[in-house]
């Protein structure tokens, strides 16, 4: 029985999909002979495929984006034969759809953000399929799809926890008032109370319930902890806001992190480097371990941090700053004009573009103020020095981005709650610690020389780190407890929407593609 006659008539009625190609590929490969049934009788390997998509929801997914209910009315007693081809193509469909979700995510995250990137993954599909079928191991094929980083778990557990506290009703609501804080009375206190120990703080009143004791106090200081709030031990705006996040909200919140996992490597390094933008860290992991973790500042929410993986293959203590030209048109341009000794005596020379050669140009020549963005045909390079925001080394690593890692000279910033001030580039508060591991043949005073004296030097990183810039507000930390950040980029919000599209709707606006010259400069 062949299976292309009923395929072929729904490809026509929709528009083509990556799945689409995949179930076509497949049938054609066949000859468009029934895979999932031999003789008139369904293969048991059919169960496996119902298997996984009921636990879809344990993955973060959505069990109605996959055909199981119709698969399992084919299935039901009182099975027609004849209708075997549909029933194929439906296991077909349900085991590349759920495959392709589950180990490379829903969406292609380019395509919904010119500014999200998913690393490539390899393995083919259909022949996985293929495989799967002639072994008889389907249900164990499916189980090694999901990402296997201990991360990805550790998350897929929280959001069995949070979804059955949504399902019980999730928490009280902390309602409005004075400032609750340790040793006062209030009935709100109770409510307070109740409503950590329904996320599993340890919150137990020592005596009177409405008197916020010092066990309060410590699990108000670990949710602060665990939010990036403040941590003071007192609930003001800021933690009520936090506190009255529904656990809906919270379930959805961890789905979407899920999702972004998905579109990391499979393996993410013996070592490597993550940058979460949404958390303001970065973290150098080394076989399992996190052996440093520093404050970062990260891209401003009108130039945001990129998400994509790369690998660090060299450092450049004593970097020039290139200045990106859309920096220079819509930042320093203004300066200028405002004050004609501003490039000199911030290092800054001028130079011709490459049409015009390339050529230094004394500042002092150019009329300013009659140049204009459309107008600006100069490139500016900063020199090294105390002013450059690149600071004393900057870390390179390709992306279409043109963003690295740097140190910085603005080093207050990073007592800042919310670190958004770069334009896309990732500085660091920890650079000589970060180049100390990175270039471990060179000592700590060598590298602290090379930061403060001399030109711009080029060093080889012997074996290159894989780096990875997430946009985490959801993990779990090395406790095992599940972190929260705020949403600064709006990006769950916009990833929430796509995800929220069913097939059929209206197809969404493409998403405006950013500047590429977005970025810190060579």
């Amino acid at each position: 029985m062949l299976v292309a006659a009923w395929f072929g008539s729904s490809a026509g009625q929709e528009r083509v999909s990556a799945v689409d190609s995949l179930v076509a590929r497949f049938y054609e490969e066949r000859g468009g002979r029934l895979a999932w049934s031999t003789a008139g009788a369904v293969s048991p390997q059919a169960r496996a495929v119902l298997g996984a998509l009921a636990r879809a929801g344990a993955e973060g997914l959505d069990p109605q984006d996959y055909p199981g209910a119709a698969i399992d009315s084919l299935l039901a007693p009182g099975f027609v034969p004849d209708r075997l081809s549909r029933l194929d193509s439906l296991l077909t469909r349900a085991f590349l759809s759920y495959s392709s979700d589950v180990s490379r995510g829903r969406v292609d995250p380019q395509a919904v953000d010119s500014l999200w990137r998913a690393a490539p993954h390899a393995g083919d599909l259909v022949r996985m399929l293929e495989a799967a079928l002639d072994s008889g191991h389907v249900a164990r094929v499916l189980r090694t799809l999901p990402p296997p980083q201990p991360g990805y778990a550790a998350l897929r557990r929280a959001l069995e926890r949070y979804r059955a506290s949504a399902a019980h009703g999730g928490w009280p609501i902390v309602r409005a008032g004075p400032l609750l804080e340790p040793g006062i009375r209030d009935a709100r206190v109770a409510l307070l109370r109740r409503r950590l120990l329904a996320e599993g703080y340890t919150a137990e009143a020592e005596g009177d319930a409405d008197l916020f004791d010092g066990t309060l106090e410590a699990a108000v200081r670990e949710f602060q902890e665990r939010h990036g709030l403040g941590v003071d031990g007192s609930v003001g705006a800021a933690t009520r806001r936090a506190l009255n996040v529904p656990a809906a909200d919270r379930v959805r919140q961890i789905a979407l992190n899920l999702e972004r996992w998905r579109w990391l490597p499979r393996f993410l390094g013996q070592r490597y480097i993550v940058v979460n933008s949404a958390a303001f860290t970065l973290d150098v992991v080394d076989g399992a371990q996190r052996v440093l973790d520093m404050r970062a500042i990260v891209g401003r929410k009108d130039w945001p941090t990129p998400i994509v993986s790369s690998r660090i293959t060299e450092a450049v203590f004593r970097p020039a700053w290139h200045v990106p030209r859309a920096i220079a048109t819509s930042e320093l341009l203004r300066l200028v004009q405002r004050d004609r000794g501003y490039l000199t005596r911030e290092g800054i020379r001028v130079f011709a573009d490459s049409a015009a050669g390339g050529r230094e140009i004394d500042p002092a020549t150019i009329d300013w103020h009659a140049v204009t963005e459309s107008t600006f045909t100069y490139q500016l390079v900063q020199e090294p020095g105390p002013t450059n925001p690149l600071g004393g080394v900057r870390f390179v690593f390709w992306t279409p981005f043109d963003v690295f890692i740097h140190d910085t000279p603005l080093r207050p910033l990073f007592t800042e709650r919310f670190r958004t001030f770069s334009h896309g580039c990732v500085r660091v508060e920890g650079a000589v610690d970060l180049a100390t591991y990175l270039l471990p043949e060179w000592s700590v005073d060598s590298i602290r020389a090379a930061l403060t004296v001399g030109r711009e030097r080029r060093v080889r990183v012997l074996t290159a780190i894989p780096v990875h810039l997430v946009y985490w507000t959801a993990w779990t930390d090395d406790r095992g407890e599940v972190q929260f950040r705020d949403d600064v980029y709006g990006w769950d919000r916009e990833l929430g929407s796509v995800l929220d599209a069913r097939p059929g709707s209206p197809a969404l606006p493409p998403v405006a593609a950013r500047p590429p010259d977005r970025a810190c400069g060579r």
